[in-house]
């Protein structure tokens, strides 16, 4: 895959996780969204990483 596409996955994934932290947040109904806002971050790292690398 190309590394752009990898670096466009990393920051979809972190901005679920910021959303995830702000929607938890502001509502009763939803804070297992704000419980398990970190869920995404490892995923976002992975695909960093995947696109640093060099080949």
């Amino acid at each position: 895959m190309n590394k752009s596409i990898w670096i466009v996955i990393g920051f979809l994934a972190l901005a679920a996780a910021w959303t995830m932290r702000i929607v938890g947040g502001n509502s009763s109904h939803l804070s297992e969204l704000r419980d398990y806002w970190w869920i995404p971050l490892p995923l976002a790292l992975i695909c960093f990483l995947i696109a640093m690398k060099k080949k």
